[in-house]
């Protein structure tokens, strides 16, 4: 049973503001009073829902300067220029924000609850509203020409709520995921890089957090080997002496369509959590077969530093590698190495080509690492293997409670499931 609503332009409902240019001479600033919003921004982990983070920031004087206007806190803004707008990804502020020029915003206007227009246009696919051939872009004056339904004030927060409900619920597991990688990236640091048991033993103390039995596996010493500390008993390796790739190739005519396929796009900077991908019906290429569990290493641009943890079986890029521990074992100790900067850069280094280059596992082989014994390698995995089991229930959980989401916003946004009033709530 639907409600009393009627029916508005996008234009009545939000003011659409265009970014401003962003020199470069203003680009990488660490703190100002406004965070500069690139599109790059809104792939950025922790920025899937609300605007959190940026890489830039500038000053009032600055944002002077450059004539831009801040769109105030609870505005959406969208790519509107690029190949990124066929994303549709729309994401929320949450204090006065700059964007640069392929950027808008929609700033509500009096009367309208900020999260049900952002609902609302979710529901919009800005892809049909696109000009331009060979470079994509929006119009505001296009925007606000759409016609949508607008139910009462009180409905809007309503829709607001129920649906604003499920997104804290998936951004709380989105946050929980990131401590969970800057915990288990922490304590590898710890153990098989700097050495911490080690150097607390050789210090008479013991290490802290650490069971007596599991300090026990540690040597009390280091020593210094080619002109590195190691700890006494261990030895220098490579990353080819615990792990190799997977090499497995398929072609799309022997998949099935509903495959999950996991692309360089689906995998995001600096996180290990992979929660997007898409399907084989989508691919017409050769691609690498991957089981849940093996590590995916984005070996295009590798710069870009995407790794993470397989969430499920399926195929990928061949600009991905599949990589999995010789022994079960090390697996946590073979994702610290693949997933930590130091990694990336030395992978990075030995890239081939300029605009598009490319590493290898025979380059990434080579990576020198420090060995330890099997049981100390055991210990570790032991302790931080439920944190990434926790991190992969988390995925799922989100992409569960995501697709309710999609399943309820077209429902109460047209009326015909009215949200509950907070009488009817349970």
């Amino acid at each position: 049973m639907g409600r009393e609503r009627r029916t508005v332009t996008l234009g009545e409902l939000c003011e659409f503001r265009g970014g401003v240019a962003f020199p470069l001479r203003y680009q990488g600033r660490p703190r100002g009073d406004f965070p500069f919003i690139k599109v790059s921004d809104l792939s950025r982990p922790g920025n899937e829902l609300f605007i959190s983070r940026a890489e830039h920031w500038v000053d009032a004087e600055t944002a002077s300067a450059l004539r831009a206007r801040p769109v105030p806190a609870s505005s959406i803004i969208f790519a509107k220029v690029g190949e990124a707008i066929r994303q549709n990804r729309k994401r929320l502020t949450t204090r006065p924000t700059l964007l640069d020029n392929n950027l808008m915003a929609a700033v509500p206007r009096e009367g309208v609850e900020p999260r049900f227009l952002y609902y609302l246009l979710c529901t919009l696919d800005f892809e049909e509203q696109i000009e331009g051939s060979a470079l994509p872009y929006l119009k505001a004056s296009v925007l606000e020409q759409i016609e949508v339904e607008l139910p009462a004030l009180q409905e809007q927060r309503r829709i607001a709520e129920v649906l604003g409900t499920i997104d804290e619920r998936i951004e709380l597991a989105r946050q929980l995921n990131r401590t969970l990688e800057a915990l288990a990236s922490k304590l590898f640091q710890a153990w098989f890089v700097e050495f911490y048991p080690v150097v607390a033993k050789s210090e008479g103390r013991q290490p802290l957090g650490m069971s007596e039995e599991v300090a026990a596996l540690f040597p009390d010493e280091l020593v210094m080997t080619e002109g590195d500390p190691l700890p006494q008993g261990w030895r220098w390796g490579t990353l080819g002496d615990v792990a190799r790739q997977v090499r497995e190739r398929t072609r799309p005519g022997g998949l099935e369509g509903s495959t999950p396929y996991i692309g360089l796009e689906h995998m995001p900077q600096r996180s290990i959590t992979l929660a997007h991908w898409g399907t084989a019906a989508q691919v017409q290429s050769q691609k690498s077969r991957f089981r849940k569990g093996h590590v995916l290493f984005g070996k295009l641009r590798p710069y870009f530093h995407k790794v993470g943890i397989a969430p499920v079986e399926g195929v990928c890029s061949t600009d991905i590698l599949v990589v999995e521990p010789f022994e079960e074992s090390f697996f946590s100790f073979v994702l610290g190495h693949l997933s930590s900067v130091e990694f990336v850069s030395f992978a990075n280094a030995g890239s081939d080509g300029t605009r598009m280059p490319r590493t290898s596992w025979e380059r990434m082989a080579r990576y020198p690492i420090a060995l330890p014994d099997e049981p100390c390698v055991a210990a570790f995995d032991r302790l931080t293997r439920p944190l990434f089991d926790k991190l992969l229930a988390n995925i799922e959980e989100g992409r569960t409670l995501l697709q309710l989401r999609e399943l309820l916003l077209p429902w109460l946004l047209t009326g015909e499931a009215p949200a509950p009033a907070e009488a009817d709530a349970p």
